[in-house]
């Protein structure tokens, strides 16, 4: 993957399903400060993205998450880290119910849940087949998208009243960090090249331009959509309601139609077909590793997909729409959890440094130790007080104890695996004399 497809890649993944998913969401908690909590999120995942950006930078791998979590801190903590990252892939789940809001607003004959269902079994199908969304294809998609936002803007900034534009602290300072952690999902996409750092050309130079400034052009565009979502209607009509809600007060029909079409679904179709084709990645290492049966990670011969890990990716997706779980507490949930992936990565960019200092010196990225240390000790103290937040307001019990019962279920699993574990990390390091090798450069 060149340094352009990259870009792509978290291009798409970032102005993707996150904003047309969570703004609304971000309105019911913030009324008028739903930009300034687009903001805050947006300086929090830069400081997070750059130890994530140094560490991919000196060790570059398939599967980030969980990779550098074993290699460099304890593979006890990659396997946690693992979970976390199969938590947060239910966001599939999430994209498939805004797709299912959007087309319902488009007409009502589209039921949300049908909808969403639909979408969510083609992504699968497709992946695995193998028919994943070109670069060529992708750039098109982009440029729609990107003409369906920008008509957005443009039109909507013309009918904004500025005079009478809403309160933007309504329900105080606690709302405006709770809606600014939950916007971290919309805005941390580009942390997903991680998992693709092994498969780059120079990823030294294509990690740092893809995350930091990819996330900086994005957040203008995630200012300037929520300045004209927050500032056309009164907030109680597009409180926790998509997009289209207020894009049809102002757009005319055909170019309403383009914007749900071209602009929100492109989005969460680009974002789907990005977490499909990564969501397997730290799988397919920690199965390499012996955390899991082989025959889990099974690669079709026809079409060369892990159509098992596919198939588990699918049924994550479905569980929360066909459970009926309400958009905003399935983003708190996933938004959550996801600021335990950031702390563990970025606590293992430091580790590497002082464990492996020959990759630190040779990467094309890489901070001085001060900076290190100030950037992983607030990008830390920051991801786990949001991921307090989140958790503790916009998750009911239900979905708590569902969470604690996964969660008792994998640590029982890694009990019993374990052990085997430690001979396949052990067997690795007699072959070739280091415990550093990448996954699946060897047969373990």
């Amino acid at each position: 993957m060149s340094t352009p497809g990259a870009i792509g890649v978290a291009f798409n993944q970032i102005v993707g399903g996150g904003i047309v998913s969570l703004t609304g969401v971000a309105i019911a908690l913030t009324g008028g400060g739903v930009s300034i909590a687009f903001a805050i999120a947006i300086v929090t995942i830069v400081i997070v993205s750059i130890p994530y950006a140094a560490v991919d930078s000196a060790m570059p791998t398939v599967g980030g998450v969980y990779s550098y979590s074993t290699r460099l801190i304890h593979p006890v903590v990659g396997y946690i880290a693992l979970f976390v990252h199969f938590l947060s892939q239910s966001s599939i789940g999430l994209y498939g119910i805004s797709a299912g809001q959007y087309m319902n607003s488009l007409n009502s004959v589209f039921n949300p849940t049908v909808v969403a269902v639909v979408i969510i079994v083609g992504f699968f199908l497709a992946n695995l087949a193998g028919a994943v969304i070109g670069s060529r294809v992708g750039l098109v998609m982009s440029l729609i998208m990107f003409i369906g936002f920008a008509t957005f803007i443009a039109v909507g900034m013309q009918n904004v009243d500025w005079v009478n534009y809403p309160p933007v602290l309504p329900d105080g300072f606690g709302k405006l960090l709770e809606a600014a952690a939950l916007l971290t999902f919309a805005t941390g996409g580009a942390i997903v090249v991680v998992e693709l750092g092994g498969e780059m050309k120079n990823p030294g130079k294509a990690i740092p331009i893809a995350m930091i400034g990819g996330t900086m052009l994005a957040g203008v565009l995630y200012i300037l959509i929520s300045l004209v979502a927050a500032g056309v209607l009164p907030i109680a009509e597009v409180a926790d309601k998509p997009l289209s809600i207020v894009g049809g007060e102002f757009l005319p029909p055909a170019a309403w139609a383009f914007f749900i079409l071209g602009g929100a679904m492109i989005a969460v179709i680009s974002t789907m077909n990005s977490q499909m084709l990564t969501g397997t990645k730290s799988l397919l290492a920690a199965i390499d590793d012996g955390w899991f049966p082989r025959g889990l990670g099974a690669v079709s011969k026809r079409f060369g997909t892990p159509h098992w890990l596919l198939t588990i990716l699918l049924l994550l997706g479905l569980a929360p729409v066909l459970a009926g779980v309400p958009l905003g507490e399935l983003a708190s949930a996933v938004s959550g959890v996801v600021q335990l992936i950031f702390v563990l990565v970025i606590v293992a960019s430091l580790r590497l440094r002082y464990l492996r200092p020959d990759l630190h010196e040779r990467a094309p990225f890489k901070l001085g130790p001060r900076t290190h240390w100030t950037l992983v000790v607030v990008g830390s103290s920051i991801s786990i007080y949001q991921c307090y937040l989140l958790l503790s307001s916009g998750v009911s019990t239900p979905m708590l104890l569902t969470i604690g019962i996964l969660a008792l279920t994998a640590a029982i699993w890694g009990f019993i695996r374990y052990p085997r574990v430690k001979l396949v990390l052990a067997a690795r390091t007699r072959d070739t004399g280091s415990s550093w090798v990448q996954s699946g450069e060897t047969a373990g």
